[in-house]
């Protein structure tokens, strides 16, 4: 009778084992991690959803201007000096708008920002601060005619006089706010024949950073008004119901599944998310790069593993941009199709370590590069007397990502803007300019989650910290349990040998016979 339930006790508790086991191998993770999909994919019950439909908190937009200290001597061919002013602090709101749902599980949407500007975190800079820049839309146009049809400058340059208002040098002085949002007035009435070209072209192409005067007269010129007043995309971004791992990637942008700019297949392709969103991490296979699709400067970029970080009291990962991301053909092969030519009328469109040719995107001869030239060639900062100085903790592109759920705990993504300022006898305003590339502005855009995004991912992870504990809690019940049962059915089948046999001994004699 003991021994029959011993057994029975002894096969229960095998099988609460090897429930403990699947359950804690198998069952618990698959558990854990459905809960997380369900909470972080793009679907209306989720959590994720209305956080990324509407940005519970705003972006900081930052900007840096590069003012010019020295104009008169730049333009007897001195060397720049610079005197970075800055930062100018926005906050930047976004907002999606769903335009329909795809049936490769993927969702379509235009990406809506909205800036404001912050006195307070601007410190004692206004938009009412005057400033002496480069003047980039002037250089954008003399370079385009210079590169195409040489002998039109001269004529080009007379209608751009007109134009450009004070057109005496390559520099303008301007009041923040007018460069930023507001707009530069360019007049189109004159009497110059090749005004009406100048003007017309610019119509034909309506650049953004363009928009038309009320009276049709001339346009306004400013570097982001345009995103304040129009939606990019529309996108279409993987939700991650199917496959949590392809979260978040944009699979097309404009309709358009490889971007048409570069005029190749690699170059073109649209990899990874828009930077607000990623997946979970995979911990046994965490990725060496993370992508981010910018439509600005119409290309992806990556950011490089360099390992776990601690970040308000949580494991996250950290990722940096690498030199190889905008390196030169020759230290990065991959980026031989981002060569353009006419960008220069010395270069054959490969440009140095650092920079990105922007004309194929912008349409117009803009260099993209990391603020102050960070990670680029060091004869960049040969052409300046003073005011560059590249800094990693300054001018690096960053993010931690919570593993758990792909979320971004703090990341900044920073660019400069820059154009050739070049030495054209045929032009006044250049003719004694030394060559070489100047810096317009350079941005940073980032966001660090509030306290109280952080409290909630950390309940969160508090609750998975609990279900961690509780599957190895619950197979060690189970092998305990085992063992107890095992221990138990050995003792009633006697296979325990007993130390009570001292009185039997005693009473057999040597042929083991009772005496």
């Amino acid at each position: 009778m003991l021994a029959s339930r011993a057994k029975l006790i002894f096969t229960c508790s095998l099988a609460f084992l090897i429930l403990a086991i699947v359950l804690a191998v198998w069952g618990f993770p698959k558990i854990v991690n459905k809960q997380i999909q369900k909470n972080v994919q793009l679907e209306s019950s989720s959590q994720m959803f209305d956080k990324w439909l509407k940005m519970p908190m705003p972006m900081d937009f930052k900007v840096y201007l590069f003012n010019v200290t020295n104009t008169d001597e730049v333009n007897e061919g001195e060397k720049p000096k610079l005197q970075e002013i800055g930062p100018y602090v926005y906050k930047e709101y976004r907002e999606r708008t769903v335009l329909s749902y795809g049936a490769n599980d993927t969702v379509k949407y235009m990406l809506k920002k909205h800036f404001e500007f912050d006195p307070v975190a601007s410190g004692g800079l206004t938009e009412e601060d005057q400033v002496t820049v480069i003047n980039f839309s002037y250089l954008a146009a003399v370079l385009a005619v210079h590169d195409m049809m040489p002998p039109f400058v001269p004529m080009v340059n007379k209608a751009l006089e007109q134009f450009f208002t004070n057109l005496t040098d390559p520099f303008l002085r301007v009041r923040v706010r007018d460069l930023f949002f507001d707009g530069i007035f360019l007049n189109c009435e004159g009497d110059n024949s090749a005004l009406g070209l100048v003007c017309g072209q610019i119509r034909a192409q309506t650049p953004p950073t363009m928009r038309p005067a009320d009276d049709a007269n001339g346009f306004y010129f400013s570097m982001f008004s345009h995103m304040n007043r129009s939606e990019s995309g529309p996108y279409e971004m993987v939700r991650g119901t199917e496959n949590i791992r392809e979260l978040g990637h944009i699979v097309s942008y404009k309709e358009q599944p490889v971007l048409p700019n570069w005029g190749d297949q690699y170059c073109g392709m649209i990899n990874g998310s828009d930077s607000s969103i990623f997946p979970p991490i995979d911990e046994s296979n965490v990725p060496e790069k993370l992508y981010s699709f910018e439509p600005d400067i119409c290309r992806s970029l990556y950011v490089s593993s360099v390992g776990k970080r601690t970040m308000f009291n949580m494991t996250a990962y950290y990722y940096e941009i690498h030199e190889s991301a905008l390196a030169a053909k020759s230290a990065n092969p991959n980026n031989r199709c981002f060569c353009k030519k006419n960008w220069s009328a010395n270069h054959d469109g490969c440009l140095i370590m650092g920079l990105l040719n922007l004309a194929p995107c912008q349409g117009a001869p803009a260099i993209a590069s990391l603020p102050h030239y960070y990670l680029a060639s060091e004869e960049l900062l040969e052409y300046f007397a003073e005011g560059i100085q590249p800094n990693k903790s300054l001018h690096n592109t960053y993010v931690y990502l919570d593993p758990v759920t792909g979320a971004v705990l703090s990341g900044v993504k920073r660019l400069q803007f820059n154009i050739e300022l070049r030495n054209i006898p045929t032009v006044p305003q250049l003719q004694a300019v030394r060559t070489g590339l100047f810096p317009l502005l350079w941005l940073e855009e980032g966001a660090t989650i509030p306290v109280s995004l952080q409290d909630e991912l950390k309940a969160a992870h508090r609750l998975l910290s609990y279900v961690e504990i509780g599957r190895w809690v619950l197979l060690a019940l189970g092998i305990l349990a085992a063992l107890a049962a095992g221990a138990a059915l050995a003792k009633a089948a006697n296979l325990i040998p007993r130390h009570n046999n001292s009185v039997s001994f005693i009473l057999t004699n040597g042929n083991g016979h009772k005496g």
